[in-house]
This record gives C-alpha cells, structure tokens and sequence, in this order.
C-alpha cells in the first residue's frame, strides 16, 4: 500500500467497472489515471478492480498516485474490490458510498459507463444544480458515447424543465487530457507538478 502524499486536491471519477466495453475506454481511463498521478491529485472512485475502474487505478498506482476506493460491503465480499489501491473504505451501502466520493473532491469526472455511472453523474449535477456542489463537473464524450443523455438535457432546457443557465452546471471533454484541464486550473494543475 502507498502512503499518502500531502496533496490537497482530489478529484472524484465515475466509471464502469464492466470488462466487456471495448478496449479504447479502458486505454483512456488508464489515461486519465496516469494524467491525474502526474499532476499530483488523489482520486476517488467506486474501488472496482475490473473495466474501466480497474484501468483508472492501475493508471494512477504505475505512476505513483494515490487513489481511493470506496465500496460498499456487499461488493466487497463479493470480491469486486481492487486489492492493490493506497485505501479501501468500505461502507454499508450505496447511498454513503457516493457522497462520501463526491464530498471533499475537487472535481467530478465522468467517464462513459452503465446505469451507476449515469446514476453518480446525474446526482452530482442535481446537487450543483441546488447549490450543494460547486465544483466542476466533467463529462468525458468519447466516441460520442454521452452524446444521448447531452441531447436529453439540452432537450430539458428547452421544454423549461431546466434553464438556459443550467447547461453551465457541467463541462463536456472529447478525451483525459481535456478532462483534465477542465477539471484542474492549468496554473494550479502545474502548481501542483512543481510542489507548491
């Protein structure tokens, strides 16, 4: 287990933990690992050893990150668990394990994913939305992947379910490098690469 460095900021990754989506999604969350280890920021995510979230983790740890799983015990003795990460919490249930991803986190980065995924990404914007988070929170449209749910909100605004202002609750990123520079400062992501 690594200790953890004295990095203050931390971001909070949702995620598919399926291994049967197409390799090109596990190459970028594996990316997305490495580019936050290498700007000096903790991640937070659901502790899934498989899919994408298996790929974020090892992307982070081979670069000396520290990432933070958080799991809820019925997953854990199902052995759903990444056994190599800095920390494990486990928690008893779903609803604890997602505010205690989000509470504290920098930013939220969404990678393309099932139902839980869609469910974590939609609670962060709704809880932006009502002024309970106020970081940034980024979509990451790889392949378009996204490109649905984008229209379904669009689609509220203009039916007046949602207002003009509340497309700016998040941000859409083509890939891990944009994710990144939407979620991290450029001045305070080289901040943090420089030690200050």
């Amino acid at each position: 287990m690594n200790s953890e460095p004295n990095h203050s900021r931390r971001v909070c990754v949702y995620c598919a933990s399926s291994d049967l989506c197409d390799d090109v999604y596990k190459r970028e969350a594996y990316r997305l690992g490495v580019l936050l280890a290498q700007s000096s920021v903790r991640i937070v995510y659901g502790g899934g050893g498989r899919g994408l979230m298996g790929q974020l983790a090892a992307g982070a740890l081979a670069c000396g990150g520290h990432v933070t799983g958080i799991m809820p015990r019925f997953m854990q003795e199902r052995e759903w668990g990444h056994t190599g990460l800095s920390e494990l919490q486990i928690v008893e249930d779903m609803r604890e394990r997602k505010h205690r991803m989000l509470a504290g986190s920098n930013a939220a980065i969404a990678l393309p994913g099932g139902c839980g995924t869609l469910e974590e990404l939609l609670e962060a914007i709704t809880l932006k939305r009502l002024g309970m988070y106020d970081q940034p929170i980024v979509i990451v449209n790889q392949r378009d992947y996204f490109a649905p749910l984008l229209d379904l909100l669009d689609r509220a605004v203009r039916e007046r379910f949602m207002e003009p202002c509340h497309r700016e609750l998040w941000q859409v990123a083509k890939d891990a490098d944009e994710a990144v520079e939407l979620a991290l400062p450029r001045n305070a992501a080289m901040a943090q690469r420089q030690g200050h």
